[in-house]
């Protein structure tokens, strides 16, 4: 038996809201050095504290694809859609506000901020939108990643 719309739509707004806890990591200077040689950021600000300081940071600045590891690391979910065949990755939205510096403690909360249905050339498409806050220990945001997924 096929799911109707209406139930669809009910369910994809029962996605919505906080997943999981926060989940918290420190940030550590060999992991920084690794993640700048592996994209192959050479600036001072990422190896040592005495450039990063003279630059107006706090200290050792992580570059942003570390927040990768928290994401991998953070809150594991996964979404049984009763309709559809596929989940495809739409896209990511990155926001950055606050550097992330070695010796920081950052808080990663999920929350699925939209999910609705619109209706595609095959039928009906759930698009999903999570959403990832990255948060220091002294409350600042850091940053924020966006994931659409679409089911079709």
């Amino acid at each position: 038996m096929e799911i109707q719309v209406p139930d669809i739509e009910k369910f994809l707004a029962g996605l919505v809201g906080p997943v999981g806890k926060p989940d918290t990591m420190a940030v550590e200077l060999g992991a920084v050095r690794k993640m700048a040689k592996a994209v192959e950021d050479f600036d001072p600000i990422h190896y040592d504290a005495a450039a990063a300081i003279a630059r107006g940071y706090r200290g050792v600045v992580a570059p942003w694809p570390l927040l990768w590891l928290f994401y991998f690391n953070g809150t594991e979910h996964s979404i049984d859609f009763p309709f559809g065949k596929a989940t495809v990755h739409g896209e990511d939205e990155y926001e950055f506000h606050e550097p992330v510096i070695v010796g920081d403690e950052i808080a990663m909360q999920m929350v699925i901020t939209d999910a609705r249905l619109k209706q595609g050339r095959s039928g009906p498409l759930g698009i999903v939108v999570e959403e990832r806050r990255f948060t220091n220990q002294l409350g600042a945001l850091c940053a924020v990643l966006r994931t659409t997924l679409i089911r079709r």
